[in-house]
């Protein structure tokens, strides 16, 4: 699968509140992008709230460097 926008990561997570730097969002659009492979769009989009969650976590801890 080609590359993730940051615009269609918005749209399966519902929201374009995001936190998190340049690189940083450039990682969660890799990381959805797997999980998109992985489960399909309905997965994301049912788990969404939980996906964000542990997301403001990570930045929030700044667990990526």
């Amino acid at each position: 699968m080609a590359e993730l926008s940051l615009e269609r990561v918005y749209d399966l997570l519902g929201t374009k509140n995001i936190a998190g730097s340049e690189k940083e969002l450039e990682i969660l659009c890799i990381r959805i992008r797997e999980l998109l492979e992985a489960n399909g769009a309905d997965w994301i989009r049912q788990n969404r709230h939980k996906l964000l969650s542990e997301w403001n976590y990570i930045v929030g801890k700044q667990i990526i460097m």
